[in-house]
């Protein structure tokens, strides 16, 4: 088992660092003790941080032009809200902020371009849920949803390396998902793997310049693949704190690292 838990956090170290992070199925229970809450009562809160790093969110054009994404980064750091119930629910909120990266080609005529742009960091913000179904000894199924959005304003803008307007310009994304997955304990461990299926969409539209043929000033993206792979590991002794570090494979390559105080 040492050896299992081992290779989950080699493959999660892999990653890289576009779906939002997914987290512990056995999360709700992880952290049995707090600050000032008895372990006895029946709901209580904790405070955390999230930061979510996205290499390569596997993005394709749609509606205005066809083809792959070439690359769409993501960088968030949020802080998250959670109300636990009966140490088998979590709704949880996550605010913070959040900034693009991406570039993509395009033909028009004979003509082949290559555009590149990047957002300021703003606003974004998630709400969802996760449960635990079923128990059974150290193993927990559990699943969860989720929903994010963001509304980024480009800093800069190139094509074929000359610089562009980005005047008015704005990047709109957003995303929801379900989760299904399995963890076990090992001590101060929870390892955890599952699969997820995701809807991702981001439209950048009012740039002054060309982003897609006919001289559309406009775009959509979309996710390649809807199914995907996340594996990761919670470290906590049951009291007050818990860290977890996650991978996500197939449909997106990024990495999460997250903490947890129970109050």
């Amino acid at each position: 088992m040492k050896s299992l838990l081992k290779k989950i956090l080699v493959v999660a170290s892999m990653a890289s660092l576009e779906a939002a992070p997914v987290g512990n199925p056995a999360a709700p229970k992880i952290i049995a003790e707090g600050f000032a809450f008895s372990p006895s009562v029946s709901a209580d809160l904790r405070l955390g941080y999230e930061g979510d790093f996205v290499s390569d969110g596997k993005m394709e054009q749609e509606v205005e032009s066809s083809g792959r994404v070439d690359n769409f980064e993501q960088c968030t750091n949020s802080g998250t809200v959670t109300l636990n119930i009966l140490n088998r629910l979590d709704l949880f909120g996550v605010f913070g902020s959040c900034k693009f990266q991406g570039d993509w080609r395009f033909s028009d005529g004979s003509a082949l371009y290559r555009i590149e742009t990047e957002t300021h960091y703003d606003f974004l913000w998630a709400a969802g849920a996760r449960a635990i179904l079923f128990e059974w000894g150290s193993t927990s199924l559990g699943m969860g949803a989720r929903y994010s959005a963001s509304n980024n304003t480009p800093i800069w803008l190139t094509t074929n390396g000359a610089s562009s307007s980005v005047s008015r310009s704005q990047l709109e994304w957003r995303q929801w998902q379900v989760n299904l997955g399995i963890s076990y304990n090992i001590d101060l461990f929870t390892p955890y793997i599952g699969g997820k299926y995701s809807s991702e969409k981001a439209h950048l539209f009012d740039f002054p310049t060309p982003i897609a043929p006919d001289d559309s000033g406009s775009n959509h993206f979309e996710n390649r693949e809807p199914v995907g792979l996340y594996l990761g590991c919670s470290l906590s002794n049951g009291k007050y704190f818990m860290l977890n570090i996650e991978g996500r494979l197939i449909d997106e390559e990024a990495v999460t690292i997250s903490g947890d105080f129970r109050f």
